[in-house]
């Protein structure tokens, strides 16, 4: 059984969409061990205009490789730098032509069962395939 979620599900794969580069969601996470007790969850808090993103990127991270393709959590987010997950994975696939994306939504689970799979979400909660839309990102696009 190999189980995680966000970078947890990340490293099971031969790479993934990270938000590494947040410093919300890096300090937070990392420096702050009483965060976690907050309730809160680990991805950044999406700005309400241009003027309150932040200045960073996501990027693309080696995995183990147990699991095929470029893997992308919390598909359905916009973080801290304004700009929707979904938006920056397709231009990600565009520049690491090729490789094969697996998404997952940010309360969604990819279950993985030999050469099947299925997916997973808590009932009730937004997500891209539910009867949700997308967040606008802070450009507007």
């Amino acid at each position: 059984v190999l189980t995680g979620g966000s970078a947890g599900a990340i490293c099971w794969f031969d790479g993934g969409h990270s938000d590494s580069m947040d410093p919300d969601t890096y300090k937070t996470a990392m420096l702050n061990p009483s965060a976690a007790d907050t309730g809160a969850d680990e991805s950044g808090s999406a700005p309400t205009s241009k003027e309150e993103a932040k200045p960073w990127e996501y990027i693309r991270i080696n995995g183990l490789g147990f699991l095929p393709g470029l893997v992308c959590p919390h598909h359905d987010k916009v973080q801290s730098n304004g700009v929707l997950r979904a938006k920056d994975f397709d231009a990600m696939l565009r520049r690491h032509p090729g490789e094969r994306g697996i998404c997952i939504d940010h309360w969604a689970a990819l279950v993985v069962d030999g050469e099947s799979f299925r997916t997973i979400s808590l009932p009730g909660k937004p997500g891209s395939v539910l009867n949700a839309q997308f967040v606008e990102d802070a450009s507007g696009a």
